[in-house]
């Protein structure tokens, strides 16, 4: 089985951010939180020991740290994460944070590299060029919270930077919508990897399907496609990803286009993620109880 990561849902009541396209939102996520129940809390640990040992052993060498919230909410179960990840045999070394950077100061990053062993940071973005429209498409309680500062404490630590375009028509509010202005800003940010994602919306009868219908319009499907042919021209191929997306360097960067964020392609050969779930179970899809593995 080739798994390209292992996504471990960080459990917490309700996420403090409510981004207006959360892919999470658009399907039931009723799995029980076996690590916050007391009674359940040993057994749960014992399990995610289980499933972090047989995605190592199934050859998968990073692991995210995401979940229907922003991973910084719960703490003491990246303490928790950690600790079981230390005791494998072969533990993760290369652990990746998914987040918007929402309430992350200085000292929560030295935590999160120092204790957790986080080694990229993958900040979630809607908005390039205007802190305020990011925060509204985020719709986050922090009010403070400014993409150029969060990018500049990440490379402070020398952790890797990688910047998750959330592609929508609003991606860019003062720039040209072009593949040069996202490298220029992307650049000015210090980032040393780039995901272009495009939005999924699988029922358009959602509150974030309608946003999505609304906001991810021709501009940015042309821009997609556009992005598709430049990297592949001007670009130099580095590798393909375990689930089969190709990799390149564009302009000094490493550059993913994902068109498909949940999944939803299939492939006989590969696993695009592993997801542990806080019910303490292993699943193959993010919209899909019945992908339980174990």
């Amino acid at each position: 089985m080739n798994i390209q990561s292992l996504s471990v849902c960080v459990p917490a009541n309700k996420c403090i951010n409510d981004c207006r396209f959360c892919c999470s939102k658009m399907h039931t996520s009723d799995y029980r939180d076996r690590f916050t129940d007391v009674s359940c809390y040993a057994t749960y640990t014992g399990n995610m020991r289980k499933r972090l040992e047989y995605a190592r052993e199934n050859g998968c060498n990073t692991c995210m740290l995401t979940g229907n919230n922003e991973p910084q909410q719960n703490k003491e179960f990246l303490r928790v994460f950690s600790e079981v990840n230390r005791s494998l045999r072969t533990p993760f070394l290369n652990i990746e944070m998914q987040t918007t950077g929402a309430f992350i100061d200085p000292d929560f990053l030295d935590f999160f590299q120092s204790s957790v062993g986080v080694t990229t940071i993958a900040v979630s973005v809607a908005c390039l060029d205007d802190d305020e429209n990011n925060r509204d498409m985020i719709q986050t309680a922090d009010k403070t919270l400014c993409l150029k500062t969060f990018c500049e404490e990440i490379k402070k630590r020398d952790i890797n930077l990688r910047l998750c375009l959330n592609m929508n028509d609003g991606v860019l509010a003062h720039h040209a919508y072009t593949p040069e202005s996202v490298i220029e800003l992307c650049s000015a940010l210090g980032a040393d990897q780039i995901t272009f994602r495009a939005l999924w919306a699988p029922d358009s009868n959602t509150e974030q399907g309608k946003w999505i219908s609304r906001h991810v319009t021709a501009k940015t499907l042309d821009f997609i496609e556009t992005l598709k042919a430049d990297v592949k021209a001007g670009g130099k191929y580095l590798d393909t990803l375990e689930y089969g997306a190709d990799r390149y360097d564009y302009h000094g960067f490493s550059v993913v286009v994902d068109e498909d964020s949940m999944s939803q392609e299939t492939n006989k050969t590969a696993v695009k993620y592993l997801i542990l779930r806080p019910d303490g179970h292993l699943y193959s899809k993010w919209d899909s109880k019945a992908s339980l593995i174990f």
